[in-house]
């Protein structure tokens, strides 16, 4: 791996970066336009701020990608501000929802990374897919028009693209208000009823998620428990980083999905966590997601943690041809590749790497 790459996956550790191996990388010569190209493409610009400020290191790089950096973290910090008063805006909206529901992502982990470094560009809430209408109705009580925001412009959905959505993708048109707050002209609400790439897979796992939720905000907006929430992060991970239509948009991996997970680990994994996980995982069956998530997270960060290795040891499924293979489920074909995952990450145009198999 290149000392560009290295570089980048060392100052995204955050607080748990090593400032000597900083220190080093910087003294070799490298490429900062492409490493500020990561960054941003990767929407890790603000934790690189954050790493390098912590450990005093900003005034060794150059002064063009130093300052690019601080707008980054600058912006992020006024987004991240509109983003937690437009969550905490549907407190109201949830005193409707008779159901369980649960917020998910990007709306709890704002609030665990220091302010400014996770910003999210929407708002999921997982329910039951009997509960779609009824939650349809209430979010356009309040206002909410299901639609795409193309070119800063909100384009209205039409009936055929609303009813394909809930056929064929597991997730509803978004849900779109436009809210004019600082770094935020729309707030955006995706409602997901299934965890893997098409409706009706997976609705059992959906329902025993939603069993045991925890509040968020104000005891009237809900999330997953610690346990389910991890699991679904890494569902979510699993299914865009192996299904063919997210890597033909270059959508399927992205640094900011590794850092949730290696952020969430960081704070919650312990002996009675680990234990927790393991059996949450044999109940629901998630034993690919949770492998391929947990161990390309400990390769590209080095973690060198007994309850990882053992987590990794107790969930490891017997066939592991699946951690580098990419599915088209439309047209019942599987591709492999053949680069290490911490090249695989990085590279521009994945889809042109595949080979059928």
């Amino acid at each position: 791996m290149k000392n560009e790459n290295k570089f980048i996956l060392e100052t995204i550790k955050g607080e748990r970066a090593e400032k000597n191996v900083l220190i080093e990388l910087m003294g070799e010569k490298m490429d900062y336009p492409y490493i500020l190209g990561q960054l941003l493409f990767n929407r890790v610009g603000a934790i690189a701020y954050f790493t390098l400020l912590r450990n005093e290191l900003l005034q060794k790089v150059n002064r063009e990608f130093r300052n690019s950096l601080k707008a980054i973290y600058e912006y992020n910090s006024m987004k991240t501000e509109s983003f937690i008063k437009a969550t905490q805006s549907l407190a109201k909206a949830c005193t409707h929802m008779n159901f369980p529901y649960a917020f998910l992502k990007g709306a709890y982990l704002v609030g665990l990374y220091p302010h400014g470094l996770r910003t999210s560009n929407d708002i999921d809430i997982l329910i039951d897919p009997e509960h779609v209408t009824e939650l349809s109705n209430i979010l356009k009580k309040y206002d909410f028009k299901q639609g795409n925001i193309k070119n800063e412009i909100f384009v209205p959905a039409d009936r055929k693209e609303i009813i394909s959505s809930r056929m064929n993708r597991g997730e509803t048109v978004p849900f779109v208000k436009e809210v004019d707050m600082p770094g935020m002209k729309y707030l955006e609400i995706d409602v997901n009823f299934s965890l893997g790439f098409s409706p009706g897979m997976d609705e059992s796992i959906v329902r025993t998620f939603l069993e045991k939720t925890q509040p968020l905000i104000f005891d009237a907006i809900s999330t997953l428990n610690d346990v389910d929430f991890l699991l679904h992060l890494c569902a979510h991970l699993y299914k865009e980083a192996t299904v063919m239509s997210w890597v033909e948009m270059g959508r399927d991996i992205s640094l900011y999905k590794y850092c949730d997970i290696y952020m969430y680990l960081n704070q919650h994994l312990n002996e009675d966590y680990c234990e927790k996980l393991i059996q949450r995982v044999d109940e629901v069956g998630l034993h690919k997601e949770c492998y391929y998530t947990f161990y390309n997270t400990k390769k590209l960060f080095c973690i060198s943690n007994s309850f990882v290795e053992k987590l990794l040891n107790k969930i490891r499924p017997n066939d592991l041809s699946f951690m580098n293979q990419i599915i088209d489920p439309q047209q019942e074909k599987r591709y492999s590749f053949d680069l290490d995952y911490n090249d695989w990450i990085f590279c521009s145009n994945r889809r042109r790497l595949l080979h059928a198999t």
